[in-house]
């Protein structure tokens, strides 16, 4: 299940971060470290570096994102 979820659902490009804003999907943020789904909500902005959701910055290169691909035809 998590194969399948890291493969089809992992948000790792800006338009992918952007096409779930402006839907207003909720995103998961997930820690390997910790193995836990650290919050799960709404992305209020993004920069390169950092991805806000709930209220908490969480840094790009330490989370996994998870969510709706931008679909391209």
């Amino acid at each position: 299940m998590f194969l399948t979820k890291l493969t089809d659902k992992s948000l790792i490009t800006n338009q992918d971060l952007a096409f779930n804003q402006r839907i207003g999907l909720p995103v998961e943020v997930y820690c390997s470290r910790r193995c836990a789904t650290l919050a799960f909500g709404k992305i209020e902005m993004y920069t390169d570096t950092i991805i806000f959701v709930g209220g908490q910055s969480f840094c790009r290169e330490n989370h996994l994102f998870f969510g709706h691909p931008h679909l391209t035809a």
